[in-house]
């Protein structure tokens, strides 16, 4: 599919696009962060194994208040207003981690980061669909993935760089640079057509519509709106069509999570350590690898969905990763001595998610939802992600301490497995469609 830059309306979107997605890279960031800073903050503290992965796993707590909030503050306030709200929390937060005095102040901060990243899970991926045109939208919604997998990359940079001197403060505190610039850049952004057509601002959702796509005459803001369903309860979620969708989104971002990538994210470098990787400075080298082979995959991927579709991806992806964590629980079985091969598996590990799972899972949850149940069902959708994030982070070392390396990789294995089981039944294609077409799979 050829993508031209001169064409105004794709060109007024994916710049729309590309502000939204620095929402991604700051969650990336404030993700990735933790594994560079936790080397040295261990020893800062005195921290517990226990403690260790407390402090990893509070900003995913945070992560769940915030996801589900956000989906009912985009759909109160719109989308534009909540990336104020979310990117306000942020810069403030990332300040109280630089300049925290002690573990507790660094876990309130933490916890206080998580709340606006898991806002920014909940509404971006949708602002960028509602934003988009329908054959381009994969790519564009693929741009939040490729962004935080961005950020985890320029925070795993700046761990290497600040890893000599050990100023795990420093980490924290450049963070806030991207989220300036995001603050800046949304002055510059559209509200969301579909959230302005549902509050009955029509002629301004068709303005908006206009900027963005070429042909306008498919597009949900046209579909008439029952005046008994204005106001939407909690109850029509679980309505047949919507319960079906429901059940696709949640369940591939529970998978997103528990087959283990933020085992990556926020244990790499100890899992580096494990497999003979002692110095900290080349684990995290080892780890950079790993996000930067991610950032290739991820850019593959932004070529690849609208043009192979989600589904096929999604199938690659997932059986990639049930090889390479494979792979490792072999490594382990036969007691190896090339800490690179790890290094190797861990890199085809991440770049699989981030062919299937990775991208796929934010751009189908923005999908599948009929535009008056958007927001909040993407805001229980992500919460349910955050929710299975915070379950892995906090029993993953854990795990290798009562179960060892085999059982604790081979377990992450035996989910891909499940994972591709659910996505060849239950996961419908959905690239070049409109929301339209989209919802009439879930009202057969």
């Amino acid at each position: 599919m050829h993508i031209s830059f001169k064409e105004k309306h794709f060109l007024n979107s994916f710049i729309y696009a590309f502000i939204a997605s620095f929402g991604g890279f700051l969650f990336g960031y404030q993700a990735g962060i933790i594994s560079a800073a936790l080397l040295f903050l261990k020893k800062s503290f005195q921290l517990t194994i226990f403690e260790q992965q407390f402090l990893v796993s509070i900003i995913l707590i945070g992560g769940l208040l915030g996801s589900y909030v956000g989906g009912f503050l985009s759909d109160k306030f719109g989308r534009k207003k909540t990336f104020f709200i979310s990117l306000s929390i942020l810069i403030i937060s990332t300040l109280m981690q630089g300049f925290s005095q002690g573990k507790e102040h660094l876990m309130i901060s933490r916890f206080i980061a998580g709340i606006s990243i898991g806002i920014f899970t909940a509404i971006v991926p949708m602002y960028i669909a509602e934003i988009s045109d329908p054959k381009y939208r994969g790519r564009l919604v693929s741009l939040y993935q490729f962004f935080l997998v961005s950020g985890i990359l320029i925070s795993n940079f700046v761990g290497v760089y600040f890893s000599k001197s050990q100023n795990w403060q420093m980490m924290f505190i450049l963070g806030i640079v991207p989220a300036i610039f995001m603050f800046l850049g949304c002055f510059f952004i559209p509200e969301s057509p579909s959230w302005l057509s549902i509050k009955n601002r029509q002629s301004k959702a068709i303005e908006v519509l206009k900027n963005v796509r070429l042909d306008i005459n498919n597009s949900e803001i046209f579909q008439k709106n029952d005046k008994n369903q204005k106001k939407i309860s909690f109850k029509s979620l679980f309505e047949k069509n919507n319960k079906s969708a429901l059940i696709v989104g949640m369940g591939l971002n529970i998978f997103r999570q528990i087959t283990g990538i933020n085992i990556v994210t926020y244990y790499a470098p100890i899992i580096f350590q494990i497999a003979g990787l002692i110095d900290p400075k080349t684990a995290m080298i080892a780890t950079t690898i790993v996000s930067f082979f991610n950032i290739l995959a991820n850019f593959l991927t932004l070529w690849l969905v609208d043009i192979i579709g989600r589904k096929p991806l999604l199938i690659t992806g997932l059986s990639l990763m049930a090889a390479s964590l494979i792979g490792i629980v072999l490594f382990f079985i036969l007691k190896l001595t090339s800490a690179f091969l790890v290094v190797f598996l861990l890199t085809l590990f991440k770049a699989s998610f981030a062919i299937g799972l990775g991208t796929n899972s934010w751009l189908i949850n923005s999908e599948i939802y009929s535009a008056k149940i958007r927001g909040r069902a993407n805001g229980i959708s992500t919460f349910i992600n955050w929710g299975s994030n915070y379950l892995v982070s906090m029993t993953f070392l854990s795990m290798l301490h009562f179960f060892g390396t085999n059982m604790t990789f081979f377990s992450y294995a035996m989910i891909c497995i499940m994972a591709l089981i659910f996505v060849v039944k239950k996961v419908p294609e959905t690239k070049g469609k409109d929301f339209l077409e989209v919802q009439k799979f879930f009202n057969k």
